[in-house]
């Protein structure tokens, strides 16, 4: 037998899938009950870019766990809606199954519509939302399950190629298979057959609704990763289990739930390929079921390697293919196939737009409501309202200032479309605070997208001249049309707030150390610090990540009720206290206000209760405020039109620097407004 490759279909059930590459499934929120044509121009353009297989994720199946943002699949009317989109990814050469799902303790208690019941097998506190839940009687889990066999109906109306039954990530399904979820002493709980009595009914009801002759799957964990719950060999036997009672088509794998959520959406932190052993042994102990595999690959490069070594039949890159639409092409062009194919040689032409894994973009727009958005491709969901640029009719000469992720992206943007760009940057090495934020453990993938970058200066032909600090001078000596100011920011001497803030006098006081200086050079500091946090952000978090590994005892003291606010609840936050909580030396001073630095300590007031309190025995204190825009003196002046972008506008995140590059050559091509 031949060793499989991306470019080989692949038989799912019913299905035959074009290529072994595939997105699974994601909330996006770009629907709302039904599918949506934003929801559909997103799996067009990807579709385009190579993908051959979709899973559309979180479609419910029952009205006690519809979410706003979702799809419904139980309502009639999804009919219509899904067959608009299946029938569009099926033009564009892919095929498309939909997740049906059940959120059970994990979700709201106020739905769309009210007030309702948070379902659960057991009564237990929901991890994700602290809410206590109801035990399912048995005419709930009837409900139910009736509920899945009519969505899964529904979708096969709509043109579903398949249908995959969530049984992953915490949620309804998971729970009654997982210990750590059902206390139950009736015929849903205790042993194997019990636990999986509900998946089963579920199994067999689908499988009864759509006939033989349409792909049926399954989403589940290979591990649970808790010490108290099911560890690969115990999940194993659950899917043999479930394979004893009903024919699965295909096995999806995932890791993990909402009690270690990191694993449900692994973060930079985590290593690329964290489930490729769970994923083979899964295959090992099923050969005869196509498996999906998760987290298995070394990196996106190395793809079909997961299928060459036996270890899954389909190859998911999700995140990976938000970043960059076109990686199919440019996967399947490496592997040989493609070749004199328009479409392949132009996408292989550039280089792979890296996902870098930070989940502020997609998961972190998620966990507030948000649609999905990507940090280096903002254009992710908003397919239909930003199509390709032209190359200028009349190109123009431009001069960026600033060799951070804002300028280079600018550069690369408007060079692209025929541009005459040359970027400045006064040091000597281009990335900006990029530079810095790679340094920090479990985030040194900020590192791909400066490598991504630089290399796209290069193909695009940018002139990059380094170690030059452009005066306003210089800028109106190189004629150009128009200079876009991405001077970045700095971590300020005093403080850039004009009122607030974690002092008592608004400006922190003498004797502080910038949060810039500390993270450049942590090992001066001593082995005893306090951190003064403002800022509360990512940016907070991954300097003192970079200052504990130098440091014995850290305390934290923040003005805020908890420690750094602005990280999402939802996603990235666990994974970061697991981390500050495994230092050792790690403490923290929340609502706290001070009133003075001493040679060895700090003074403190709560701001709740008034209650003063003294840190002495430190040899450092460090400063982190809310960062401070670079301005350009003369700049506004220096050619016929100046645009100021990224963190010299206002500092904020690097979806923001990027987005706003990105929109700066929309804007320049007559297709946008940059700040209406």
């Amino acid at each position: 037998m031949s060793t499989p490759r991306l470019s080989d279909p692949l038989r799912i059930g019913a299905a035959t899938v074009p290529n072994r590459l595939m997105q699974t499934a994601h909330s996006k929120q770009y629907s709302d009950r039904v599918e949506s044509d934003r929801e559909t121009a997103y799996y067009v353009r990807r579709a385009r870019g190579g993908c051959g297989l979709f899973v559309a994720g979180n479609h419910f199946v029952h009205p006690s766990g519809s979410i706003r943002g979702f799809q419904d699949a139980f309502r009639p009317e999804s009919v219509a809606a899904g067959r608009r989109m299946t029938d569009a990814v099926h033009d564009a050469g892919s095929r498309v199954f939909v997740q049906l799902n059940h959120h059970g303790a994990q979700a709201q208690p106020d739905g769309p519509d009210g007030p309702r019941t948070v379902y659960a097998p057991s009564r237990i506190l929901s991890p994700s939302t602290s809410h206590a839940t109801r035990a399912m009687d048995h005419d709930d889990i009837r409900s139910v399950v009736r509920g899945w066999a009519t969505s899964a109906a529904y979708a096969r109306d709509a043109g579903f190629d398949g249908v995959e039954i969530h049984m992953a990530h915490g949620y309804l399904l998971h729970q009654f298979l997982s210990p750590l979820y059902n206390a139950r002493t009736d015929g849903y709980g205790g042993d194997l057959d019990g636990r999986t009595r509900f998946a089963r009914e579920v199994l067999r009801a689908v499988r009864a609704r759509v006939g033989d002759d349409f792909t049926v799957g399954v989403r589940i964990v290979a591990n649970e990763f808790h010490p108290d719950g099911l560890d690969g060999a115990a999940m194993r036997d659950v899917i043999a289990r479930l394979r004893e009672d009903a024919r699965i088509d295909f096995l999806d794998l995932a890791a993990g739930g909402y009690h270690n959520v990191h694993y449900v959406f692994p973060s930079s932190p985590m290593p690329y390929a964290w489930l490729r052993d769970d994923v083979a042994a899964v295959k090992a102990a099923n050969p005869d079921v196509p498996v999906f595999g998760v987290g298995a690959a070394h990196s996106v490069e190395d793809a079909e390697e997961v299928l060459a070594s036996g270890i899954a039949d389909m190859v998911a890159l999700t995140r990976a293919q938000i970043a960059d639409p076109d990686l199919g092409l440019k996967l399947l062009r490496a592997g040989g196939a493609g070749r004199g194919d328009d479409r392949v040689d132009e996408a292989a032409g550039r280089g792979i737009r890296h996902c870098i894994r930070l989940n502020q973009g997609c998961l972190g727009r998620g966990s507030r409501g948000l649609a999905m958005s990507c940090t280096v491709n903002p254009l992710a969901g908003r397919e239909a309202e930003r199509g390709e640029r032209p190359r200028a009719a009349a190109p123009q000469r431009w001069a960026v200032v600033g060799g951070g992720p804002a300028g280079m992206r600018a550069a690369v943007e408007l060079a692209t479309d025929g541009h005459d760009v040359t970027l400045f940057e006064a040091d000597g090495e281009l990335g900006g605070q990029l530079r810095l934020a790679r340094r920090v453990r479990g985030r040194e993938s900020v590192g791909l997208l400066v490598e991504d970058l630089v290399r796209d200066l290069a193909a695009a032909g940018v002139r990059v001249r380094l170690g030059v600090r452009a005066t306003a001078a210089d800028l109106r000596a190189e004629g150009a049309n128009g200079v876009v100011l991405a001077t970045g920011a700095v971590a300020p001497r005093g403080t850039s707030l004009a009122l607030g803030g974690a002092y008592a006098g608004g400006v922190p006081l003498d004797g502080t150390i910038d949060a810039f200086a500390a993270a450049s050079d942590p090992s001066r500091l001593g082995r005893r610090v306090a951190v003064v946090d403002a800022d509360g952000t990512a940016y907070a978090a991954g300097v003192v990540l970079t200052l504990l590994p130098h440091v014995d005892e850290l305390e934290l003291v923040t003005p805020f009720e908890t420690v750094f606010p602005h990280i999402g609840a939802g996603y990235d936050r666990p994974l970061l206290l697991e981390r500050l909580r495994a230092h050792g030396g790690f403490r923290r001073r929340t609502a706290q206000s001070v009133v003075a630095v001493r040679a060895d300590g700090v003074d403190l007031v709560d701001t709740l209760t008034g209650a003063s309190e003294t840190i002495g025995g430190l040899d450092a204190v460090v400063a982190i405020e809310p960062r401070a825009s670079v301005a350009l003196d003369g700049g506004a002046d220096a050619a016929p039109r100046v645009v100021t972008i990224g963190d010299a506008y206002a500092p904020r995140t690097i979806d923001a620097a990027v987005f706003e590059a990105v929109e700066l050559a929309y804007d320049v091509a007559g297709m946008a407004v940059l700040r209406p």
